[in-house]
């Protein structure tokens, strides 16, 4: 069974690499509409969006993050800051900040544009952590928090992806321990040249051709 949803989830992908391409007013207000409409802890809306147009900005921004996401920065004609306010909903701001990054992005991806999800929430607010310094550039106060960066533009790429099977992650009533599973645990606890591939899912080139 597949509809316009479940279509716009299957197609979205993490793009790293966008064109010039304007993007009209109205596409940019029904994206960050999708952002006001997120789920939140007794509907307490502890966000704030930022909308970086301005390329001196952005070229900051862009030397801060991850070299794998710097060009995606760097040339997408918006990138959207998501703010949340711990003191608001100190329990589950993370999850607020999240949720609403992912409705803004399945939104672009529903009116035929593309995000990359850029995490830089630094867990223990490190002094020199991503965040730290893009709060800097952004004017964000300190009390507020910064959990993610949405380059938004028109990708110039296009890749196809891929996930697990359903059976592979499913579940029905309780959590068991697989034999897959159980070999990964065996690998990780075997000195190895090969523990760093089994630890990271994603590698830096899918990172790069927008396939995650």
């Amino acid at each position: 069974m597949i509809n316009p949803v479940l279509e716009a989830i299957r197609e979205r992908r993490s793009n790293v690499r966008f064109n010039s391409t304007p993007i009209e007013n109205e596409k940019v207000n029904a994206v960050l509409e999708a952002g006001r409409w997120a789920p939140s802890w007794t509907n307490v809306q502890p966000w704030r969006f930022i909308v970086v147009k301005d390329r001196a900005k952005k070229e900051r921004m862009s030397s801060v993050v991850s070299t794998v996401f710097s060009l995606a920065v760097k040339d997408a004609p918006i990138v959207i800051a998501v703010c949340v306010n711990p003191e608001k909903d100190p329990f589950h701001f993370i999850e607020d900040g999240t949720t609403a990054t992912q409705n803004m992005a399945l939104a672009a991806q529903s009116l035929e544009l593309s995000t990359s999800w850029i995490g830089v929430f630094s867990l223990h607010d490190e002094k020199h952590s991503a965040e730290r310094k893009l709060k800097e550039i952004l004017d964000i106060p300190k009390e507020w928090r910064l959990i993610s960066l949405l380059p938004l533009g028109v990708s110039a790429l296009k890749e196809t992806k891929t996930r697990k099977e359903l059976s592979d992650i499913v579940e029905f009533d309780c959590f068991t321990t697989r034999d897959d599973h159980k070999s990964e645990l065996e690998a990780i606890n075997r000195p190895s040249i090969d523990i760093q591939k089994i630890l990271e899912p994603v590698s830096v080139r899918d990172l790069q051709r927008g396939t995650v």
